[in-house]
């Protein structure tokens, strides 16, 4: 199942759950894929524990460390690209921070390296077994 880890600073209770709601459709909208599948998990930093530069981040936090790790079905290049971007602005756009762009990674898997409840994905649902590399997209062509 996809999900992201968004490492950034101590934020308020409405800015995260404005990123929730504005990353989970960024996602969704740029694959496809059913927003109730879309796990998010917030790893929060306070000032001094984290670094940019060789430098500690103080509280001001001007050049904040921001970074996201997606773990995905694979995608095709132009939905990488698609997602890239709308993660990106989605983020910038529910914290408030046109500064704040995160370092995205994305992290592709087949279905058979995903395991849910004990069982390998492609073995608890056979037809994703079936299906093409790419999770199939707007754009199916790889």
């Amino acid at each position: 199942m996809p999900s992201l880890e968004v490492s950034l600073p101590e934020v308020p209770d409405g800015v995260r759950m404005a990123l929730a709601e504005a990353l989970t459709q960024a996602f969704t909208e740029s694959t496809g894929h059913a927003a109730e599948i879309f796990g998010i998990r917030f790893f929060e930093y306070e000032p001094g524990r984290a670094a940019q530069g060789g430098q500690l981040i103080d509280r001001a936090y001007t050049n904040p460390y921001l970074h996201m790790v997606l773990y995905t079905p694979r995608l095709t290049r132009t939905a990488k690209g698609d997602v890239a971007r709308s993660l990106t602005d989605a983020f910038v756009q529910a914290t408030g921070r046109s500064s704040w762009k995160p370092v995205i990674h994305i992290c592709e898997h087949p279905y058979e390296n995903v395991v849910v409840n004990g069982a390998l994905l492609s073995d608890t649902y056979p037809e994703l077994a079936n299906r093409p590399f790419y999770y199939p997209t707007r754009d199916a062509a790889p």
